[in-house]
């Protein structure tokens, strides 16, 4: 640019423009009819009086009726929720009684189990308890049907234990006589108890179908309750039992108890005879027998329908109602009147002291403001649009120009360039697009070559996912034929490949092994250490051999090769089949978990030697156990254990205990997939940091050698 050239910014022209227009809109002030403003200030004075008339109105019935819309609404949601819990454990308790029907029809299916009758040493426990119906019942004879109905805990708990659970207690009784429970209060429950004449039982059975008791007080002194029945039959469809869940009535209160209540308002559930079943508020005496039993509250109920009407003395009371259909109960929102018309009255007031002050704020200054303010708007619109017509041709026609420019840049053409030459903010912002149009240019140069070359890494990465996923066995079962042992391992790795490694095979016809290892670091180092530690172990662990002087071995070829300064923690185990005796090493891994005969998993605790490619010359000691068929162990990497959640909380051994135990009668890839899912619901949305590697291992019988 000339430095001779004298510079007219944009801002300086629409200042010299906006002072021109603001001059002659002071100038024509003066030239208004003052007459005119005078009638125009009357009228606005009549019609804000009218205005205000209206307004009195129309704000107290919209008030009004809002309010009883609200206590309407309130009963309907508070009566859809507990509808809506009384049909889910209506469908629950119709589930479990299909349930016990599958079990007499596969009883080979399912292991029997164990029922113990009441005892107060399990007070507060979730445990089954084991009734009779009078002490005259052949106990003997009812053994197998109590084990093979003992098997229903499996779909019991997660209901009963689950955080939201409402239900009192769970429990089944047989025509045979014996009953099941499943709840926390074994103080209170008999040894014997006599079912057989009890309503639910008898309605359950006659009817043949899902019911909902009446409301009842429950034997045990734990206050007002229902009962969700459903019968059930056994192979040949004949009458076996009823299947039931308890609800306490104090259970369903904290779906009410969230209410805000004002003076004098109730709210509480009554059956179909005006009878008051529940009510958050405790102290009801504001509530008499005669309007609970009213006509009017009885034919709400048979009509089962929702809706608000006054009631009571000099329609003193408004009544919010909705029924409780699953029950045949109706909720009831009773509320004074005055909590409803007392808003109103007040918004009235506050209209008529509003309006009065308006009308006479406008007699003051009506007339000064409408005679600026027209002045105004008239004098600008019509100098804006005389001076504004040839001000702005000649500001934007460059502008055009310009965006001409940048539709062509913007199309792809990125070698375009504005021609336009001006000393102002347009020329700048020309010289801007030019200057953006290069570097872009660039800028799309360089992206294309990193583009790439992020292409041609991430297919080798693919491709080394795959390799080393089929390095690891991956076909389940892998031995078929074999019915000494069961076998299920998985590996999910943090990063596209992974530094945990496991391994299993037959060293010879009668053994089997097992290696579980995990290689320090992540990406492609540790996938490519892991392949060389997967190999030598693999190639030294032969029949026989010792399995401590394997891990010396491995150890010493490993260091020799180690430039990264790479290592591995490791466990290596070998199972005779013949005898179950299961030898182990372990090089600063986990330590397993083992469950004898199918109970719950411990941590088995061995001694734990140094890593492996840490220091040459290290001595390894094996170790040595007996399974028994029945037996299990389940291996894995510290990935399981450190995985954490969002608060950096980790999953830990207890909780891998726990998942382990509650599945330790299921097969391995049930319990893999069981704590993987776990896990997985413990992490929530948290990155994974860490390989998770896991293998189970079950004994099943001793392998008979020809």
């Amino acid at each position: 640019m000339d430095k001779r050239e004298k510079r007219h910014p944009i801002r300086r022209r629409v200042m010299a423009v906006l002072l021109i227009i603001s001059m002659s809109a002071l100038a024509f002030t003066g030239l208004l009819w003052f007459g005119s403003i005078m009638v125009v200030r009357n009228q606005v004075a009549a019609d804000s009086e009218e205005l205000g008339d209206t307004a009195y109105e129309i704000s107290a019935l919209s008030m009004m009726a809002q309010m009883e819309k609200n206590y309407v609404a309130t009963a309907e949601n508070r009566a859809q929720t507990i509808d809506a819990i009384l049909k889910q454990y209506l469908s629950y308790v119709a589930d479990f009684a299909f349930y016990a029907h599958r079990l007499y029809e596969e009883p080979e299916a399912y292991q029997p189990k164990e029922v113990s009758p009441p005892d107060a040493v399990n007070k507060y426990k979730y445990i089954m308890q084991l009734n009779y119906v009078s002490e005259t019942i052949d106990k003997e004879a009812l053994a197998d049907e109590i084990g093979l109905l003992a098997n229903c805990v499996h779909i019991w708990q997660p209901v009963m234990e689950s955080p939201d659970s409402q239900i009192a207690s769970i429990y089944l009784c047989t025509e045979s006589g014996f009953a099941i429970n499943y709840d926390e209060r074994s103080d209170l429950t008999p040894e014997y108890w006599d079912f057989y004449e009890k309503d639910w039982y008898v309605s359950a059975r006659d009817q043949r179908e899902t019911i909902l008791t009446g409301v009842y007080a429950d034997s045990f002194g734990r206050g007002q309750m229902v009962t969700c029945a459903a019968p059930f039959y056994d192979a040949a469809g004949e009458f076996a039992g009823v299947m039931c869940i308890d609800l306490l009535l104090s259970d369903l209160e904290q779906v009410l108890s969230d209410v805000e209540l004002g003076d004098g308002s109730f709210l509480y559930l009554v059956d179909a005879a005006g009878k008051i079943l529940l009510s958050p508020k405790g102290d009801i005496s504001g509530v008499t027998e005669e309007e609970r039993k009213s006509d009017k509250i009885a034919d709400l109920i048979l009509e089962g329908k929702s809706g608000g009407q006054y009631g009571g003395s000099d329609n003193g009371m408004f009544f919010a109602y909705s029924p409780v259909k699953s029950g045949g109960w109706m909720l009831i929102f009773q509320v004074p009147s005055e909590l409803i018309k007392g808003p109103s009255t007040e918004a009235v007031t506050a209209i008529e002291e509003k309006t009065d002050s308006t009308i006479a704020g406008i007699r003051r200054s009506i007339w000064i403001a409408l005679l600026l303010n027209l002045a105004v708007i008239v004098i600008v619109y019509i100098v804006v649009a005389v001076i504004g017509r040839v001000f702005s041709k000649q500001l934007t026609d460059p502008l055009l120009e310009l965006r001409e420019d940048v539709a062509i840049i913007s199309g792809g053409n990125l070698e375009h360039r504005a021609e336009i030459r001006r000393a102002d903010e347009i020329g700048d912002l020309a010289r801007s697009f030019n200057f953006m149009a290069k570097s872009l240019d660039e800028h799309i140069q360089s992206l294309t070559r990193v583009t790439a070359e992020r292409e041609r890494i991430g297919a080798e990465l693919d491709v080394a996912k795959h390799i080393q996923a089929s390095m690891l066995p991956c076909i389940f079962p892998p031995y078929p034929d074999r019915r000494e042992f069961e076998i299920y391992a998985s590996m999910n790795p943090a990063k596209e490949v992974g530094g945990d490694f496991y391994d299993f095979f037959m060293v010879d016809e009668s053994h089997l092994a097992v290696v579980m290892a995990d290689v320090s670091g992540k990406g492609v180092p540790a996938a490519l250490f892991m392949v060389i530690g997967k190999t030598l172990i693999k190639d030294h662990t032969e029949p026989g051999a010792d399995l401590g002087e394997v891990f010396e071995e491995v150890n010493d070829m490993l260091c020799a090769s180690n430039s990264e300064g790479l290592f591995i923690t490791a466990f290596e185990g070998v199972l005779d089949l013949v005898t179950g005796e299961f030898r182990f090493v372990n090089a600063g891994h986990e330590m397993p978990f083992l469950s004898k005969g199918g109970g719950e998993f411990k941590p088995y605790k061995i001694r734990a030697g140094f890593v492996l490619a840490g220091m040459e010359g290290m001595r390894y000691r094996s170790g040595s156990l007996m399974l028994e068929p029945g037996d299990m162990i389940f291996q894995y990497t510290d990935g399981v254990t450190e995985a954490t959640d969002r608060d950096n909380q980790l999953y830990g051994m207890e909780r891998l205990e726990s998942v382990l135990s509650e599945n330790a009668a299921r097969r391995p890839q049930e319990i893999i997939e069981a704590v993987t899912e776990d896990i997985n619901r413990f992490v929530g949305e948290a990155e994974q940091f860490d390989d998770i590697t896991m293998l189970a291992l079950a004994y099943k019988e001793r392998m008979v050698q020809s």
